[in-house]
C-alpha cells in the first residue's frame, strides 16, 4: 500500500492533514489519532504533519516485515523485543520526500544512509504514542492490559537514541560575518549589475526581505506572515502577529509564527523602503490586492500575486547561496543567530546587565522571559569574551616570566 500525507484547507481557513492511501482514502486509526490526540491538544498543523510522516514510516516498516499491528493487537499480541529493535533500526533510514500531489509512498534510499538522531528520536516518540493509542483501542481489556501496553510503550521509548549537548551541533557557532553580509546586501541592492535577478520588483522585494531578516532577527515564518497592516507608518512600528488558519491565506503550507506576538520600532529609512515596495512594485502585481500579505509572488503564473510560499522563499535563499561560495551558509536562521550576536555586543558596550539583556532579547525574539533560549543565542559571544579573558591571563603570565628573565 502506498501512502502520502495530504494537506487541505477548510472553508474557515483551518488547515488539516491526513495520512491517505494511493486512492486518496484516509487511514482510519491514524486519522482518529490525529483528531483525538493531536488536534484536541491544539497542536500546530506542522507538528501534525511531522507526526503523520512518522506514522507513514511506521507503516513502511510494517510492510517491510509483513506486520499488521491492528490485527496483532486485536489478538492480544503486543510487539516483541526483537520487533521493537527492528523498528528502532528501521527508523534510522531516510525516506524520499513526498510532496503534495505525489501520492507515492517513499522508498528507502540506501542501506548506509541514516537520518539524524533527532529525526529518529522524534519518529519513535510519535510511534510510541500512536502504538499506545492503537493498543488501547484494540487490545482486549483485562486486569493487566493497561500495564502491559504501557510496558511496550516504555520499551519503544527506551530504544530512542540519546540526544544531548555533546552530540548536537552547537547552535551558537552558526553565524555570519558582518563584512560578508555587507557584501551580500550590496549585491542584492536594486539596480546593481551583479544582482542575479533582473526584474526590478523582485530585486526590491528580495533586498527588503534580506534587510528585515538581518535587522530584526525574525524567523522566516514570521517574515512570510507579515501583512501590510502590521506596519504602523505613523508610529514607525512593526507588530509580529500570530494568525494560524487565516482564511485569506491561499497557501496550503501556511507559514506560522512560532513565537509570541510583539511590537518593535523600525527606523524611518526602513519604513520608507517598505512603503516604496508596497506602492511602487507590489501594487502592480496582478492578484496582490486580494489579500494583505506583504511579500508576494511577482512572476507570471497561477500563483502570481499570492503571498510568497515557503518554497518560493527557499528558492530565494538558493539564489543567495549560489552567488558565490562564501555565501553558501546564508539562511534565515543564520541571520537570526547573527542578530543575537550583534545584540550581545551592543549590550556589552552599553553596560547592560545580563538580566536586563536577557529580558529585552526575549521580548524582541518572542520568547518567554523564563526561557533558556536567550542564553543559548548569547553563547558565541560568551565564548569569545571567555577566549579574550584566557588570552589576557596568558599574556600577563608570560609578561611576568619575561620580566623575571631580564
Amino acid at each position: 500500500m502506498q501512502l502520502s500525507v495530504k494537506r487541505f484547507t477548510g472553508e474557515s481557513g483551518e488547515r488539516f492533514c491526513l495520512l491517505v492511501d494511493d486512492s486518496g482514502m484516509p487511514l482510519y486509526y491514524p486519522s482518529l489519532f490525529v483528531t483525538a490526540e493531536m488536534r484536541g491538544a491544539s497542536l500546530s498543523i506542522n507538528t501534525i504533519d511531522n507526526a503523520l510522516s512518522a506514522l507513514k514510516a511506521m507503516h513502511l516498516w510494517q510492510d517491510y516485515y509483513g506486520l499488521d499491528l491492528e490485527s496483532r493487537f486485536k489478538r492480544s499480541e503486543l510487539l516483541l523485543p526483537h520487533e521493537i529493535h527492528s523498528l528502532r533500526d528501521f527508523m534510522q533510514k531516510p525516506m524520499a520526500d513526498s510532496r503534495p500531489g505525489n501520492s507515492k509512498v517513499v522508498s528507502i534510499k540506501g542501506r548506509q544512509a541514516r537520518v539524524s538522531k533527532g529525526n529518529q528520536y522524534n519518529r519513535l516518540t510519535v510511534i510510541a504514542e500512536y502504538v499506545r493509542f492503537l493498543a488501547t483501542q484494540l487490545y482486549p481489556v483485562s486486569q493487566s492490559s493497561g500495564e502491559v501496553i504501557l510496558s511496550m510503550v516504555a520499551r519503544i521509548k527506551a530504544n530512542r537514541p540519546r540526544i544531548g549537548d555533546k552530540v548536537e551541533k552547537d547552535r551558537s557557532d552558526v553565524h555570519m560575518e558582518e563584512s560578508l553580509l555587507d557584501a551580500l546586501e550590496d549585491i542584492l541592492r536594486p539596480g546593481n549589475v551583479s544582482n542575479p535577478i533582473a526584474d526590478p520588483g523582485i530585486q526590491f522585494r528580495n533586498a527588503l526581505m534580506f534587510t528585515l531578516l538581518r535587522l530584526t532577527g525574525m524567523r522566516r515564518g514570521e517574515l512570510l506572515n507579515l501583512r501590510i497592516d502590521d506596519f504602523d507608518f505613523a508610529m514607525n512600528t512593526l507588530k509580529i502577529v500570530r494568525r494560524a488558519d487565516s482564511p485569506d491565506d491561499p497557501r496550503g503550507y501556511q507559514p506560522l509564527v512560532k513565537t509570541r506576538e510583539r511590537t518593535f520600532p523600525l527606523i524611518q529609512e526602513l519604513m520608507d523602503q517598505i512603503h516604496e515596495y508596497v506602492s511602487k512594485f507590489r501594487s502592480k502585481v496582478p492578484g496582490s490586492r486580494k489579500h494583505g500579505y506583504l511579500f508576494v509572488t511577482h512572476r507570471a503564473g497561477p500563483t502570481q500575486g499570492w503571498p510568497i510560499s515557503n518554497s518560493g522563499f527557499g528558492k530565494f535563499l538558493v539564489t543567495l547561496s549560489g552567488i558565490a561560495d562564501e555565501f553558501s551558509g546564508v539562511h534565515a536562521h543564520a541571520l537570526r543567530h547573527h542578530w543575537n550576536y550583534m545584540f550581545s555586543q551592543r549590550s556589552d558596550k552599553g553596560g547592560m546587565s545580563e538580566e536586563r539583556e536577557n529580558k529585552i532579547r526575549s521580548y524582541l525574539m518572542g520568547w518567554s522571559e523564563t526561557s533558556d533560549t536567550a542564553g543559548t543565542y548569547n553563547k558565541r559571544h560568551v565564548k569569545e569574551e571567555a577566549g579574550k579573558a584566557v588570552i589576557g591571563l596568558q599574556n600577563k603570565h608570560l609578561g611576568k616570566s619575561t620580566d623575571a628573565r631580564k
